[in-house]
């Protein structure tokens, strides 16, 4: 292991607690790092609106810090959060989404899309419950539009189905091999399936930005909890488990550190980088 210059961090379930708090012993470690000379980057599937309210609790981040939202879809600088790069869906890969949600319509599956502020509802008027309650996560209004506007309209970063764990599951196998060919599909939650650019995650947001500082794989330590932090951890030179992961991410890493609501990521960035 390369010494760590570059700590890439998950959100949900990883330095926000289940209640989606920042404790203060995360606050101050990071901090601390910062304070260091570490690089400190959030890398997260939420949208730029879920984002806000939490780094105007963290207000040492300053120019040449980045954040990557979106899964990988999307990079902005900081403090500004202009954006510095994207990736969006093609419109055939929109098409293919909205043909493999037909047989499940019926069983409350809903479509729903994103750009950089907007979430959109596609071919409904009433979210499900599932779905108000992840916009109120990203703090985001629902945009109700037609499939014909979902098809032709403006740029999207992502797409996502959201249902019951039961019917995703037979949702993801039901996905003919030309739609994998065309996105990159991840279950981001038991109640999530998410449709980013191919070759989009986190690893390809991340290990771009690492380039871009002149780092490398083995200066970096990544943190995450979820199948959708996998990449980012099979990449980074030393890779940290949230000891509330799902147990394939656990698998994967190199340590586990804390639960999301104990702290994990200060009482890691303690042990692997402020005493190094």
């Amino acid at each position: 292991m390369g010494q760590i210059k570059l700590v890439a961090i998950d959100l949900d379930g990883t330095f926000l607690t289940d209640e989606k708090s920042i404790t203060e012993e995360n606050k101050r470690a990071l901090q601390a790092a910062i304070a260091h000379g570490i690089k400190i980057v959030i890398c997260t599937g939420r949208t730029l609106p879920g984002v806000r309210r939490f780094l105007q609790q963290l207000p040492f981040f300053e120019e040449g810090d980045y954040i990557i939202l979106q899964n990988g879809a999307a990079t902005h600088a900081l403090p500004g959060l202009e954006i510095v790069a994207q990736q969006t869906v093609s419109t055939t890969s929109r098409a293919q989404a909205w043909d493999i949600l037909q047989a499940f319509r019926n069983q409350g599956v809903q479509l729903v899309a994103f750009n950089q502020d907007d979430m959109f509802l596609v071919d409904e008027t009433q979210p499900s419950e599932i779905v108000q309650k992840d916009a109120e996560t990203l703090d985001t209004a629902i945009k109700p539009v037609s499939c014909e506007q979902f098809l032709a309209g403006e740029d999207l970063n992502k797409m996502m189905v959201l249902g019951s764990p039961e019917v995703l599951d037979k949702l993801e196998q039901a996905i003919p091999t030309e739609f994998h060919q065309l996105v990159n599909v991840v279950r981001s939650q038991a109640i999530i399936v998410e449709f980013l650019p191919k070759g989009v995650n986190k690893r390809s947001a991340l290990e771009s930005l690492v380039n871009q500082l002149g780092l490398e794989a083995h200066n970096v330590m990544a943190i995450g909890d979820q199948l959708n932090d996998i990449e980012m951890l099979e990449y980074a030179g030393l890779s940290v488990a949230m000891a509330n992961a799902v147990p394939k991410v656990r698998t994967v890493a190199d340590v586990v550190t804390k639960s999301n609501n104990e702290s994990g990521v200060a009482h890691i960035i303690q042990q692997k980088v402020l005493t190094i």
